[in-house]
């Protein structure tokens, strides 16, 4: 989602470096874009503060909305510290605007910063470069998996956010079958402590179904969607990172809203089953799960029968 953002600065200031404080995950991600340096964030707020005070910056730019965001810029007395009036945090910051409505997709929530600083938005959809490595990376995970490039469905059952965005698993085993029946051939596709979402699902495959991802870092992962005909998954991470690298996605949402976070970047077909308390965001389901439980595997077997059939998602006009 900052991707744009990152290019947008770029234009206005092609002279200026431009440096990320990030988490280890999103920080591999951007840092893979041209001419973006990356701090990896510290476990503590003083740490990041030490390490940015010796750059000496003259900007800071405040991406998530919370008080901690806010904390380090302000320690380390970087002068300008732009950013959204959210969390109390308003006197941390030298120029606090008001949050954006939430009624666009959240690409578009950091316009606002920009133009507060004259720099126009780029209405642009994130694109990832794929380094050597990482792409050399993802041919040896399919090649092990003897999976030809270009015409498996790499299905991603995991959700860092909490369980209720995730399709149920015995449900991406049926769907993995079912691909199986009709001679599509199949991946399962996580990241780090998803392993045993994917041995749920191949269980209820009932045949050994290819589980990829776990050893790779987010620029390699990227490059190993970028080697899928089409990527199924819930609301994540890789249905991100499919979009960002142009691969087709069919996206399960359920407690969260497509309009916010839906794909972009390439042909997408969402799939969802809104019921009364849709879009909840909430991390527990009180009731039974129905918005996603009641998509069921061959209702998703058909879309994907049809979009992989569909023109634009050949890349044909």
């Amino acid at each position: 989602m900052a991707i744009p953002f990152l290019r947008a600065i770029q234009a206005a200031r092609p002279g200026e470096k431009l440096t990320v404080l990030a988490k280890r995950g999103p920080g591999a991600i951007l840092g893979a874009l041209p001419a973006v340096d990356v701090i990896e964030r510290r476990s503590s707020v003083l740490a990041d503060a030490i390490a940015i005070r010796r750059r000496r910056f003259t900007d800071a730019w405040l991406l998530p909305n919370s008080f901690r965001s806010a904390v380090a810029p302000f320690l380390a007395g970087i002068p300008e510290r732009i950013g959204f009036a959210t969390d109390r945090r308003t006197a941390l910051l030298s120029r606090a605007l008001p949050p954006p409505p939430g009624t666009a997709h959240q690409l578009r929530d950091y316009d606002s910063l920009l133009e507060a600083r004259g720099i126009s938005p780029d209405l642009a959809p994130p694109r990832i470069p794929l380094p050597e490595r990482s792409a050399a990376l993802a041919s040896d995970a399919l090649l092990a998996a003897r999976l030809p490039p270009g015409e498996s469905v790499m299905l991603a059952p995991g959700a860092a956010f909490a369980w209720t965005k995730r399709w149920p698993t015995a449900h991406w085993g049926r769907l993995a079958a079912l691909l199986r029946e009709s001679g599509v051939a199949s991946a399962f596709v996580i990241g780090p402590g998803e392993e045993a979402i994917a041995a749920e699902a191949v269980l209820a495959a009932a045949f050994a179904v290819p589980v990829l991802g776990a050893h790779l870092d987010p620029p390699a992962l990227a490059a190993l969607l970028a080697l899928a005909r089409v990527v199924v998954a819930n609301d994540s991470g890789p249905m991100h990172l499919a979009g960002a690298v142009g691969t087709p996605v069919v996206a399960l949402f359920g407690p969260t809203d497509p309009g916010r976070t839906a794909p972009s970047g390439s042909p997408a077909r969402v799939l969802d089953r809104y019921v009364f308390c849709s879009p909840c965001f909430l991390k527990e389901c009180p009731y039974a799960h129905e918005c996603m439980v009641e998509i069921t595997p061959e209702q998703l077997k058909r879309v994907l029968d049809e979009v992989m059939e569909s023109r634009e998602f050949r890349g044909e006009s």
